[in-house]
């Protein structure tokens, strides 16, 4: 049973792992205030799940498993490993409690949400991103809105850490978007929308926005539906 068909208003906010941490160090007071961000944000929905990246750290164990020869398959498990822990990190810092075991799928953040209201998760599967994970958690709740908060302050068209001139995209259509991050991608390499995450956006016609993650009241602000960051048009 869907939680919309309960009565349950539901959101998801995808928080990038560079975001939560600067390098290898997580960013203590940022942690703080986006748990803070998040009650606010309870205020609007009855539910949210918060999926959370790896990050540099996950790209380091990555980059060490690929030293050591290990597969494709492998690498993923490991990155999946420490976004759990990630997820758990903020698991706790929100609740004041010892979290359970992370959700590992869908069916098991469905599960969670009437319990805990704010279900905090990493990644699934090996192949998929977690922003992949994010839009299906946001298909599965019939969310509301799907928030992916990252280093950029949304969508441009061209890479504004490399190109200074890029134009930002206030709105932009999967269609576009599929030209734009077309490619296979390696463990721990996942660009900031890949085709599987796309897929689900189109056929679920979530709402979603790309924001910038700091400070993270911007957060809050596209999930109250203020026009921040870039709107992605199934």
């Amino acid at each position: 049973m869907h939680l919309r068909s309960c009565g349950m208003r539901c959101a998801v906010v995808k928080v990038g792992g560079h975001v939560l941490f600067n390098g290898l160090e997580l960013d203590v007071e940022y942690a703080k205030s986006l748990c803070e961000e998040l009650r606010k944000a309870l205020e609007l929905y009855d539910g949210l799940a918060v999926v959370v990246g790896g990050g540099e750290l996950a790209r380091k164990y990555v980059s060490w498993g690929r030293a050591l020869g290990l597969n494709e398959s492998a690498l993923d498990a490991v990155g999946i490993r420490v976004a759990a822990i990630n997820a758990a990190l903020l698991w706790s810092l929100f609740h004041g409690t010892s979290p359970p075991e992370v959700p590992s799928s869908v069916s098991e953040v469905v599960a969670a949400m009437p319990v805990w209201r704010v279900v905090f998760v990493g990644g699934f599967q090996p192949a998929q991103s977690t922003t992949t994970v994010a839009a299906l958690v946001a298909e599965a709740l019939r969310a509301e809105k799907l928030v992916l908060a990252t280093d950029v302050d949304g969508i441009y068209e061209d890479d504004p850490k490399r190109n200074p001139k890029a134009r930002k995209l206030e709105i932009v259509t999967v269609s576009e978007l599929e030209r734009m991050f077309s490619g296979g991608v390696r463990a721990g390499e996942y660009k900031l929308l890949d085709p599987l995450t796309l897929a689900i956006i189109k056929r679920s016609r979530i709402e979603t926005r790309v924001v910038l993650g700091k400070p993270p009241s911007i957060i809050t602000r596209a999930l109250r539906g203020e026009a921040v960051g870039t709107l992605i048009s199934p």
